[in-house]
């Protein structure tokens, strides 16, 4: 049960990085709230391209969040999500992307993607419905599940045909 195995890979890491996309759709309050669930008791960080409010509201730590489309102003939640990835070189980190496309790659795809390509103790789990694919230097680390992720995580993984090693 590949839903099962995510929850163990967000528990055993010592890290969990979090990209959330543009193409989150849907029941995102609930979403935002089973996402809470997931990171409780877990040193992590959130950066989302969505507005900050609903994360919040969901009980995701405010100083562990960057919204840089958001935030354009106050530069200051960018700085501790630098600083906070700084400490993750040759920690056990899990990278966690949802619903992460290409509007703005260069935020999250493929700076995720390269930290998880120097970061030989990460582990890489995308989940999305169209892009779910990942570059051949960190597949070998990676979980992909071309799913919805709102869908994925609010109704536990259920209907898990489509994910890969």
């Amino acid at each position: 049960m590949i839903y099962m195995e995510l929850i163990e890979k967000i528990r055993t890491a010592n890290l969990v990085l979090v990209g959330l996309g543009e193409n989150l759709t849907g029941d995102v309050e609930h979403f935002y709230k089973s996402l809470s669930v997931l990171l409780k008791g877990k040193d992590y960080f959130v950066v989302t391209l969505k507005e900050r409010a609903g994360l919040e509201q969901a009980g995701i730590l405010p100083e562990q969040i960057a919204a840089p489309l958001e935030d354009t102003k106050d530069t200051g939640s960018w700085e501790r999500y630098l600083h906070w990835l700084g400490f993750t070189l040759n920690q056990k980190l899990c990278i966690l992307e949802l619903g992460v496309g290409f509007a703005h790659p260069s935020v999250i795809r493929f700076p995720f993607e390269k930290t998880c390509y120097f970061n030989q103790k990460s582990i890489f789990i995308r989940i999305h419905e169209t892009f779910s694919q990942l570059s051949a230097e960190i597949a070998e680390r990676g979980i992909t599940i071309q799913k919805d992720p709102v869908l994925f995580l609010t109704s536990d993984g259920e209907a898990e045909d489509d994910c890969d090693h």
